[in-house]
């Protein structure tokens, strides 16, 4: 969000989006292996129900803003037909609409919502947690392969950053440390201590931050962030001080609680209030727009997802059996349901969607 409101150049906006793909798989993967664990099957009725009730509602609202606004003039005029392509997720491939929010990496998400589930589930069943976490490790470096084969033929390979057979890695990364070596399920931490795990993790992201190259930046560069984020998470989920606390405290849980909402309606009321800086300076206008985007998030948050949170849980109590319980933990991304997540464990709460 910082980004978008004209400080790009203090903070880096794409690894946010990747620190979020980096998350999300780490906090799915660790639900799957818990489920197949404690019931020896993963439920795809209960797991695509929660990410609709989670997801969809608050893109609905997000696209009818984005055309209300464009009707009124607050936007750009929208090619009304490409809202199909963004609400079915194909955004990242057809960006036909002109809607200024950052769908790309939803549609990236849900992709990977649509196939992960059931790879992992013959994973765990053949070969454990182990057979996961080797076949995440060899799709992250056939996707690194791809991203230097689209590189090497594209003249303008700007759009490798979006597309999903070339960003899937980012999320895939958080799934091997789900699967193993996972803070939260596994005793035993086969990385180095805190301090060393920090110590690359920091180190390898800094190199990724300090190379400018353009191919560098749209190859190898995700996959180096991808190894660093294993030994940062790693090192933060299992450090019960400064990172714990931090990540807990309640403006941390406060952002994360709204994260989903804000990232698609931000970008909206910040294209809105561009043409305030003219008249009442940059910083108040950005300053406004992001007050504004709390403020629709809170509401949305208060009008839609928390009612829907409550009546998903009333019909998944109805679907239970002594086989089969939903997880009912709690989330903050827009892929995990509030409810579904180990983020209270995790001490990463506060984590939510940061594209």
């Amino acid at each position: 969000m910082l980004s978008h409101v004209g400080m790009e150049q203090y903070v880096p906006g794409q690894f946010g989006v990747t620190l979020f793909f980096f998350l999300s798989g780490y906090l799915i993967t660790t639900l799957l292996r818990r489920e197949f664990l404690r019931d020896q099957t993963v439920s795809f009725k209960a797991f695509y129900f929660r990410r609709a009730v989670r997801i969809l509602p608050p893109l609905a609202f997000a696209i009818a803003l984005a055309a209300a606004m464009s009707l009124a003039g607050l936007l750009h005029p929208l090619y009304y037909p490409g809202l199909i392509s963004d609400a079915l997720f194909l955004s990242n491939y057809l960006p036909l609409s002109g809607v200024p929010i950052g769908l790309w990496s939803l549609a990236v998400e849900e992709h990977f919502y649509f196939v992960f589930p059931a790879i992992a589930l013959l994973c765990f069943a053949r070969g454990g947690a182990r057979a996961c976490a080797i076949f995440c490790v060899i799709a992250c470096f056939a996707t690194l392969g791809v991203r230097i084969f689209e590189v090497a033929r594209l003249e303008d390979f700007a759009d490798v950053n979006f597309w999903t057979h070339t960003r899937i890695d980012s999320i895939l990364f958080g799934a091997i440390l789900a699967c193993w070596n996972n803070p939260v399920m596994d005793a035993e931490d086969r990385l180095p201590g805190r301090w060393g795990s920090y110590a690359i993790g920091v180190a390898l992201l800094a190199s990724t931050f300090a190379i400018r190259d353009e191919v560098f930046r749209q190859t190898l560069r995700y996959t180096i962030q991808g190894i660093a984020l294993i030994f940062l998470f790693n090192a933060a989920i299992r450090d019960a001080s400064f990172a714990r606390r931090f990540l807990d405290s309640t403006p941390m849980r406060f952002v994360a609680l709204l994260s989903y909402t804000l990232y698609l309606v931000h970008s909206l009321i910040v294209y809105a209030a561009q043409p305030l800086s003219e008249s009442i300076g940059h910083t108040p206008a950005m300053l406004g727009a992001l007050l504004i985007s709390f403020a629709i998030a809170w509401g949305v948050y208060m009008v839609i997802e928390r009612p829907l949170a409550q009546w998903r849980r009333g019909v998944e109590r109805g679907w239970r059996s002594p086989r089969f319980s939903a997880p009912e933990t709690d989330s903050t991304e827009p892929g995990v349901t509030q409810d579904d997540a180990p983020a209270r464990e995790l001490g990463s709460k506060s984590l939510g969607h940061a594209g």
